[in-house]
């Protein structure tokens, strides 16, 4: 019978965020399904929950390991998520292991299988996002949940390589050497002709399952040496990027050679060097049973401290550590040889960073949405609160008096409905400019001529003999989305002046209480082009000249610029609709309730003009609203308590 993998039971880390997480969706269905109850504008509070309901529920934390060949990777990523299944899932061993990059995840919408991507569509002009959209050109192997043994099967071919002449294989963006032979995947068995080369013949695979702690939000990368990483440049400039973790992993008897270091500059890079976690793997090759334990790890600390210093990271991040022995260590259920092995270290370490990094990313947007939705709401309620406070001491003015002291207000009543119309044309006016703005905006941010250079680039490359001219029009297509975002602020600022002028009108002028448009920055994605303009003028070095002269692997990279660029475009875009869409709420929302409120005081007035005995009613009916508009506001402030301890004192500081 086939049984689910478990989590690691010396691994709590790992499963934190999962309970953190669930407690967050929990407490914000409670407050949602409260907000749906009650009388609060839905505009002022629906969006910004649902948008955070799905940051929550979507959010993913990456692990990337990144290691030359033969270092270990795979065997350590089974010792982390695999060990419980009592075997070996992906390949490890003496001789090939895995050959392409894998990406292991799981997503309860797809079936749980094994996808591997040909290596020959590298050589068409496609992203690999774009072949993740076309399930059809993979192949699919399927097994059963918790099936371990016919999985391990099918991850056998993940070691398949192919046979193809030297050409073709230059074609598909192998690095080859000057004399011919293929550097990084040697042929096996018996000698081939020299104008034969062995090639991996995926080029990457998507590993879905159903896992424990995978299903919290935790995926793996899985990375086969520098010649894999230098062929695929969106692992290099995106999918490395964005990992939370980057996990490096050198061989103990070795230290840091020449190739690690290569990978480690050229596809770590500085901008990875603060998310690494440096693993000295193999120590149990320093295992002398003729040297004292004491002698063995003084060798080890030193080990480490030369690669810390080589590589520039502090001690504290560098683990020395055998993956084989913690595999065989869960296994056999030897918590003895588990701690010998180091893994445990690692292990805390990478779930503490895993759970650190996605709970200071959601708790600060976790906070900020809730305080701002609830600031919204309390100034709606406030505003209601007041509106009914001053129409029901309008009435009690009344009491003792005349109806036509009551026809006088009602006269009064209607003339400042007048007055509102003319707010209410003002309120049009600054959407109508806003709304023209934000197309403005849109437009300042749209990337089509910085994309449209990339493109004209691509065409000319495609036929040129030298390949020159990619980093000058990288930085040239950075630099000026950039220009476009300075010219978008400055737009935004306008706009918040605008929005800022009419605030304080319709404030003094109409007593309405609309509190100022804070300013915007398109500081998020700002940060990200940064990044993209540094991650692609490094790449784009001499270092990857000699690769660069490939068509498509040029291509490759252009495509993957182009769709960074795009990314960002948008990242800015949305960023100066939500910050619109929360400016103009509160004045919809302070629109709506002026007019009921209006319509109520018209129709308190007519009846108390019109018929006898009714003031004392409407004064009580009013006196009743104030209190449960109180009491709302009061349930209001209890229910944000809930879902966000500490948000009266955070807001106090603000």
């Amino acid at each position: 019978m086939n049984q689910p993998i478990r989590p690691p039971a010396q691994a709590p880390a790992w499963s934190r965020f999962g309970a953190w997480r669930d407690q967050r969706l929990a407490r914000l269905a409670a407050l949602a399904g409260w907000l749906a109850d009650s009388s609060l504008d839905p505009s002022l509070w629906q969006e910004p929950l649902s948008e955070l309901e799905r940051r929550l529920q979507r959010d993913q934390v990456q692990l990337a390991f990144v290691a030359e060949l033969s270092r270990g990777k795979s065997e350590l990523v089974n010792a982390l998520f695999f060990g419980t299944t009592g075997q070996r899932v992906l390949p490890a061993g003496v001789g090939r292991t895995t050959m392409c990059p894998v990406e292991i995840f799981s997503d309860p919408s797809q079936p749980i299988s094994l996808r591997l991507l040909p290596i020959e569509t590298r050589a068409e002009s496609r992203l690999l996002g774009d072949w993740k959209s076309r399930p059809q050109e993979w192949q699919e192997h399927r097994f059963e949940p918790g099936d371990a043994v016919t999985m391990s099967r099918a991850l056998q071919r993940l070691c398949d390589t192919v046979q193809v002449p030297l050409e073709r294989a230059r074609e598909l963006g192998f690095h080859l050497p000057e004399d011919g032979e293929a550097e990084a995947v040697p042929a096996a068995g018996e000698p081939k002709p020299a104008q034969d080369v062995e090639i991996p013949r995926w080029r990457h695979a998507l590993l879905n399952i159903e896992h424990p702690l995978l299903a919290q939000g935790i995926s793996v990368l899985d990375t086969p040496g520098l010649n894999a990483l230098g062929a695929e440049p969106e692992l290099t400039l995106s999918l490395i990027p964005s990992a939370a973790a980057v996990v490096f992993l050198l061989s103990a008897d070795a230290g840091v050679t020449r190739s690690d270091l290569q990978l480690w500059t050229e596809h770590v890079g500085a901008a990875g060097r603060a998310r690494s976690f440096v693993v000295l793997n193999k120590i149990d090759m320093l295992w002398d049973p003729l040297r004292s334990g004491t002698e063995v790890q003084a060798q080890i600390r030193q080990q480490c401290d030369s690669v810390a210093q080589v590589l520039q990271v502090p001690t504290s991040r560098v683990f020395a550590l055998s993956a084989h022995k913690g595999l065989l260590a869960r296994i056999q259920g030897d918590d003895t040889l588990l701690q010998r092995s180091g893994l445990p270290q690692l292990e805390a370490a990478l779930g503490d960073c895993a759970d650190r990094e996605r709970r200071d990313w959601l708790e600060g947007s976790w906070r900020a949405t809730l305080l701002d939705t609830r600031q919204r709401l309390e100034r709606d309620l406030d505003a209601r609160l007041r509106l009914a406070d001053e129409q029901r001491m309008e009435l009690e003015a009344l009491q003792g008096k005349s109806k036509h002291a009551a026809a006088a207000l009602l006269q009064r009543a209607e003339s400042e409905r007048q007055e509102f119309d003319a707010a209410v044309g003002l309120v049009q006016a600054v959407q109508a400019v806003n709304a023209r703005q934000m197309v403005r905006v849109a437009e300042l941010l749209d990337a089509s001529r910085a994309l449209q250079r990339l493109e004209s680039l691509r065409r000319q490359l495609r036929s040129a003999l030298l390949k020159t001219g990619l980093r000058a029009a990288l930085a040239d297509a950075c630099d000026e989305l950039g220009l476009s975002m300075n010219r978008a602020e400055s737009l935004l600022e306008e706009n918040q002046s605008m929005l800022a002028g009419a605030c304080v009108r319709l404030n003094n002028e109409f007593a309405f209480s609309m509190p100022l448009p804070k300013a915007l920055r398109l500081d998020g994605a700002r940060l990200d082009l940064e990044a993209m303009r540094s991650d692609y003028l490094r790449f784009a070095g001499a270092v990857q000249w000699l690769r660069l002269q490939s068509s498509a692997y040029v291509d490759r990279v252009l495509l993957s610029a182009q769709a960074r660029l795009r990314s960002i475009q948008e990242r800015g875009i949305a960023d100066a609709q939500h910050w619109n869409r929360a400016a103009m709420a509160s004045l919809q929302a302070q629109t709506r309730e002026r007019r009921r409120s209006l319509h109520r005081r018209l129709s308190n007035l007519q009846q108390v003009a019109q018929a006898d005995g009714e003031l004392a009613e409407r004064i009580g009916q009013l006196r009743q609203r104030a209190e449960q508009l109180r009491d709302l506001r009061q349930q209001l402030a209890n229910r944000f308590e809930l879902a966000l301890p500490g948000a009266e004192a955070l807001a106090a500081a603000a």
